[in-house]
């Protein structure tokens, strides 16, 4: 759900802001002051000194008077200055807006009379010898508005010192009614009163007068931008720098104007220009504004993809800051730069960049240890634990603003170089944010509801970062290198945030630091580094109690730790803060909806796309929860599907695009962006590549034939530039697990041959993967949501891997996993050891499914498959009967909620496990890295997840034919006799056909596991294992005669209002499973059957309410009067009124599973339809089907129960119905109902002995070469009994 990241700003994703990066902040509304160069005081005087030279209503006034009686005009106009200023500097506080006219009025008539009487130099003649400096450079400028007319005499045309200063003091005077008139909002007369000094002649006049030209031009450009006359705006801006590069607010706002119209290179020209001519000027004196534009110029390079100019950028900055360099500032250094040539050249600044990490590093790492796990308190003194004191750069300067403005760019750049090198190394994308704050972590994925075992959760724990920019720009490897030296790690970035929050204390810095420790380790148990992720947030807030950031990024940890209350605060505090802020929205979504408030959900959901409509989370969470009610408006279709919903809510047919099609779109956009990942890292890791492979291998050379096969492996990897980072790391699995069957066969088969010698199993390589290669990013949909959704083979299978390829970079980059694999258990003599890894061991119909399973292990020790069971229980105990059970029968149960995931593998290496079962796939609470670690030799998986896990390092999956058609399987898996190919499914990339990666075992019945053979209510009247066949065969009559008392009995009491001869059609599942296809069909059977009712759950409420709009819109209101819900029931009550329906309809695109096993129980006729053959889940229910019908009618039965369309599924229904009311119907739950203690499907304790065989079957398949199994067609028993 989306780990903020949830991030703060650095850099912005739009240079417009960028500006704001080094804390300037410019807003051009009349409001606001474009410019003020002058420095404001009284001067003694009081606020009527000037009250009687106020023009008269009439527009005549005493200033002429006043004018020719006074001694010294320009005395009395400096004075007539002094006192504007302060009313100027005063409003609004206590200058009212009429006062502020009335002194732009008293100036106007004061200029007025200095040019008329000639005090004020004008503009040179056209035929003078000597051209203005100025004047003969603006020829190529636009007009500056309306001409003020001089009308000097021709005796005064004369350069005169006082009428130099007279126009000095009118230039002031002009200067200011121009910021006076734009504060108005009067941008016309700002205009002209600007424009009125460029007019006059600046030849042989004052700097004054000469600043004034710059300052007039600036505020000019000002002006033009608040009338939208953005060319001439920039033109005045430019002329303005050109004359004074070291004017920082013209070289700002230019820099903000061009940046606004994306005119990015001009931008750059702009900082350049500035950059090189301030150094020839005095540096020192402007250093914090000339430290400011180095780093504007960083963050805009940076967003131009010039990496290497904005690294060497924020690298100067850093270079005086940490070595008080100036000559640093003054010549660009060039990257690479990682050691001087010589010992006794000075560091470029690049390198010095890099020494300073070092420095701040060890100097942490020393002081508290190598994790640099820092408290805020702890963060804030740091500077004294590398330095010794302050910023080396600051040291010699005594003005506390100057030091504090260097601190904070200092800290800005500190901030904006780790958050790149942070992204970098998240998400193998040094992506460009979209401003300040603008990448936010979604903390969690969305969850649909639950039905059976199946759920789902993102299978990280971990912080997935999501990039709020759709440009997709990336530093390549090489430029990351360049920056450090090296590639970084998250330890070479934390030093640099926390000597950013000690320059600068700032809540987007104690973001940043919350956000990377957050990601340090897994959710659960709760680290260390999770703890003081929670004390940076709330340290951020305490800095800045409304910055939404901090609010979503602890919600989302907190949701990650279990407080989902105390999460939803605090996504409503971040939302309250900024009701636009789409992460913090759809956080808020996912985590209602996990409390099955799914109108909320929605409507959260809604406003995140309302405002970002290409934000992938948000259209996904709400198009799943849309589903989970069945709001189908504006679904349209996708896929193979033939009916689709309209805006409207009307039925249409195909190629109606809606929000399904848009999120199969989504997702074909990020697979295919998906197989860039890693591109190029063969090539620039090739020879390292080869080497963590010979070492696996266990070979000397990599010229020995042995490894040819490996490196042709890897070329082709590198030739096809398609999906590099994905095969690679497939391949160094493959590597892993061949280097642990040699450490097998070295330990138990040589040695107790005497064909080896004793060896360590250090000697074991475990493959590496590069550096470089950094944690790809998992598709927006889970693997869950391929159960219902219209996705094709490679779209599901894609998906899978993809999620899985994820948990494996992030669990291979452990820093506690050792490098030599793990060693292997001893051979299997009394029994093989089983373990099964699980969050479900509680209520949980996982637990209902196999509670009796592990305790049927007991009885298989003596048997020729001797299996020793022991659980690891990932969830906490809920004390319910099926968990006291489970933990009373199985042979071991270990509770390991609150175990690391090193501490839990280490646990399992030691309990010498053979295999290892993996319960939950990719359901809720999954803990799938386990697994990557290959703390057992070989692992499979089952019941928790219908579908392939993707990966390399899920061996088997338990199924049947039924449910995995072998044509679905891939053609080739690695094994330990290689002679072609390892990764045969590289070659099968576009083949649309295949889905599963893993090797199978398949069942010799259904793979589905039930256990209401021995747990239903009214198992207990069961005894047909026990009679005798004369005594079995007097009981069926009484016991079916009691079973129709029964059922009709419930009947009346659940629907009194129904005639006896009515047919109740009834569908159990939770209504997501429920498709618009599916649903118009249950109305044509209604419309078709007209004495029938259709009943469904509520489950959720919402959907009931959705589902009866669209009946009646569909079908019309009588048809959906005939529609039934009722609320859930407990799982007792739901298995006895299963038996209550006429005909269970089942959902084809994803069938029902637990709920198959309950109605047939129930003796209840099911009609299924196994839409897809790519997809397990919508075959379970005609595996289960098949399990429990008897062998002499299967045939017949199935054919009845068992279709291959929608037609034919309509077609049955309604025959099934109409024949003699229901007859057949009766017939096929008598024979249901009689068979269920026979059936397969309910004989857990068969179903346990051929598991155990299958375990045996796959241990001595890994003892060869691996592949798949066919239960009793393989040869069983185990070499070593």
């Amino acid at each position: 759900m989306a780990s903020d990241t949830r991030s703060s700003p650095a850099p912005p994703s739009s240079p417009a802001d960028l500006s704001r990066a080094h804390g300037h902040s410019h807003n051009n509304s009349p409001h606001h002051r474009p410019h003020n160069p002058f420095h404001y005081g009284s001067h003694g005087l009081g606020n009527q000194q000037f009250e009687y030279l106020y023009p008269s209503s009439d527009g005549s006034g005493p200033v002429q008077q006043y004018f020719d009686s006074a001694s010294s005009p320009n005395t009395a106009l400096r004075q007539l200055l002094t006192y504007s200023h302060a009313k100027y500097s005063a409003y609004p506080v206590t200058t009212s807006r009429d006062e502020l006219v009335r002194v732009f009025s008293l100036l106007d008539e004061w200029t007025k009379h200095f040019v008329l009487q000639g005090l004020v130099q004008p503009a040179r003649p056209p035929s003078s010898e000597s051209p203005s400096p100025l004047t003969s450079s603006m020829f190529s400028l636009p007009a500056v508005g309306p001409q003020f007319q001089f009308q000097p005499s021709a005796a005064r045309y004369h350069f005169d010192p006082n009428i130099a200063d007279c126009t000095s003091s009118v230039l002031e005077a002009w200067l200011l009614g121009g910021c006076i008139a734009y504060t108005l909002g009067d941008m016309n007369r700002a205009v002209d009163w600007n424009a009125r000094i460029l007019r006059v002649d600046s030849y042989r006049l004052t700097i004054f007068i000469l600043n004034s030209y710059v300052e007039a031009m600036s505020n000019l450009a000002a002006a033009y931008r608040a009338l939208h006359r953005y060319n001439d705006a920039e033109a005045w801006w430019n002329r303005a720098i050109q004359l004074r590069p070291s004017y920082w607010d013209a070289a700002d706002h230019l820099f903000t104007l061009l940046c606004h119209q994306q005119q990015y290179d001009k931008a750059s020209n702009i900082l350049q220009f500035v950059e090189s001519h301030a150094i020839s000027s005095n540096i020192s004196a402007d250093l914090p504004r000339f430290l400011a534009i180095l780093h504007a110029k960083g963050t805009l390079l940076y967003s131009m993809e010039d990496y290497v100019g904005a690294a060497e950028a924020y690298s100067r900055v850093l270079a005086f800051a940490a070595c008080g360099r100036v000559d640093l500032l003054e010549a660009p250094s060039k990257l690479p730069s990682n050691t001087p040539s010589d010992r006794n050249e000075q560091p470029s600044a690049s390198s010095s960049f890099q020494m300073l990490v070092l420095q701040a590093r060890t100097a942490l790492g020393a002081r508290y240890g190598p994790r640099l796990l820092l408290t805020p308190l702890q963060a804030q003194s740091c500077l004294t634990d590398v330095f010794g004191g302050d910023l080396p750069g600051i040291r010699s300067i005594n003005d506390v603003s100057r030091r504090q403005a260097i601190s904070h760019t200092t800290a800005n750049t500190l901030l904006t170089l780790a958050k790149i090198l942070q992204d970098a190394i998240a998400t193998g994308n040094a992506s460009n944010s979209s401003g300040t704050n603008k990448q936010t972590e979604l903390s969690d994925k969305e969850h649909p509801p639950h039905d059976s075992a199946e759920g789902i959760q993102s299978t990280e724990r971990s912080h997935k970062f999501i990039s709020r920019s759709h440009t997709n720009k990336a530093a390549s490897l090489a430029v990351l290198n360049l920056i450090m030296g090296r590639m970084p790690s998250v330890y070479d970035v934390l030093p640099m945030y926390y000597l950013s929050l000690a320059l600068h204390p700032s809540a987007s810095t104690a973001n940043n630091i919350g956000i990377l420790l957050a990601s340090l380790a897994p959710a659960l148990p709760i680290p260390r580094e999770h703890m003081l992720a929670l004390e940076y947030y709330r340290y951020g807030l305490t800095l800045d109690n409304r910055h939404p950031h901090l609010y979503t990024n602890l919600g989302s940890l907190l949701k990650d730790q279990g407080q989902i209350t105390e999460a939803i605060r605090m996504y409503e505090c971040a939302v309250a803060c900024d009701i636009h802020f789409d992460i913090a929205l759809a956080n808020l979504a996912n985590a209602v909806r996990d409390q099955g408030r799914v109108e909320e959900a929605i409507e959260y959901y809604r406003r995140a796309v309302a405002v970002n409509p290409n934000f992938d989370e948000a259209s996904c969470g709400l198009a799943n929860a849309l589903s989970s009610v069945c709001d189908w408006a504006g679904r349209g279709c996708a896929g193979a599907e033939l009916v689709g919903v309209d805006d409207a809510g009307n039925i249409c047919g195909v190629n109606k695009s809606g929000w399904i099609s848009k999120i199969t779109e989504t997702v074909d956009r990020q697979l295919r962006n998906a197989q860039s990942w890693g591109r190029g890292i063969v090539s620039a890791e090739y020879d390292n590549i080869a080497n963590e492979i010979m070492l696996a291998l266990g070979l000397s050379s990599v010229n020995d034939p042995r490894m040819d096969i490996w490196l042709n492996e890897l070329m082709n990897i590198q030739v096809s530039a398609i999906d590099e980072g994905s095969k690679l790391v497939e391949l160094l699995e493959a590597a892993a697990r061949f280097s642990r069957w040699r450490a097998y066969q070295e330990f138990y088969v040589r040695r107790s041959s005497s064909e080896g010698i004793s060896r360590s199993i250090s000697e074991f390589h475990r493959p590496k993967l590069p550096s470089s290669l950094l944690l790809p990013v998992a598709p927006t949909v889970l693997p869950f949501h391929t159960f219902t959704m219209p996705f094709n083979p490679i779209e599901v299978r894609e998906i899978s891997r993809r999620t899985a390829l994820r948990v494996s970079v992030s669990a291979m980059r452990s820093e506690w996993l050792p490098p030599y694999v793990y060693p292997p258990p001893p051979p299997p003599t009394e029994y093989l050891r089983v373990g099964y890894v699980s969050s479900d061991f509680n209520n949980h119909p996982l637990s209902h499914l196999m509670q009796n399973v592990f305790g049927y292990h007991y009885e298989s020790v003596g048997t020729q498959f001797p299996v020793y069971g022991i659980c690891y229980a990932t969830t906490a105990s809920d004390s319910s009967p099926y968990r006291l059970k489970i933990e009373a029968e199985a042979h071991e149960f270990i509770d390991v909620s609150k175990w690391s995931t090193h501490d839990i593998v280490e646990r399992i290496v030691k309990d010498g496990i053979h295999i290892l079962v993996n319960l939950n796939g990719f359901t809720r609470g999954a803990r799938n890295d386990i697994f990557v670690c290959r703390p057992a030799p070989l692992s499979i998986s089952f019941m928790g997840f219908a579908g392939s896990m993707g990966s390399e390092w899920m061996d088997y999956l338990l199924a049947d034919k039924v449910t995995v058609p072998p044509s679905t399987v891939r053609q080739f898996k690695a094994g330990h006799n290689l002679s072609h190919k390892i990764l045969r499914h590289h070659d099968l990339e576009n083949d649309n056909s295949w889905v599963y990666f893993e090797d199978l075992v398949f069942c010799r019945h259904s793979f589905f596991c039930c256990d209401q053979k021995q747990s239903a209510p009214d198992a207990h009247n069961e005894q047909s294992d026990h009679w005798s066949p004369e005594e079995h065969e007097q009981n069926l009559e009484s016991k079916w005669q009691e079973e129709v008392t029964r059922r009709n009995a419930m009947r009346r009491e659940l629907f009194p209002q129904l005639p006896p001869e009515t047919i109740i059609f009834a569908n159990f599942n939770q209504l997501y499973k429920i498709d618009p296809a599916i649903f118009m069909t249950w109305l044509k059977i209604l419309i078709r059957v007209p004495n029938s009712v259709l009943w469904l759950l509520t489950f959720p409420k919402t959907g009931m309410t959705h589902l009866l709009e669209f009946a009646t819109k569909w079908a019309g209101p009588a048809i959906a009067r005939r529609i039934i819900f009722t609320n859930v029931a407990t799982k007792e009550g739901h298995l006895l009124r299963c038996r209550v329906p006429d005909l269970v309809l089942d959902t084809p695109e994803c069938n029902a599973h637990t709920t198959a096993t309950d109605v047939i129980w129930a003796g209840t006729p099911l009609l299924t339809f196994a839409r897809h053959e790519h997809k397990m889940c919508s075959r379970i229910a005609t595996s289960v089907l098949l399990s429990a019908l008897p062998p002499d009618t299967e045939s017949s039965m199935a054919s009845r129960l068992i279709v291959s369309s929608e037609a034919e599924y309509e077609q049955c229904a309604v025959d099934l119905a109409s024949t003699n009311c229901g007859s057949e119907l009766l017939e096929i739950r008598r024979t249901l109902f009689l068979r269920r203690t026979k059936a397969d499907i309910f004989d857990t304790r068969r179903w346990t002995r051929d598991l155990e065989r299958a375990y045996w079957m796959m241990w001595n398949r890994w003892l060869d070469k691996g592949g798949d199994i066919i239960i009793d067609q393989d040869k069983d028993r185990n070499l070593y009994l």
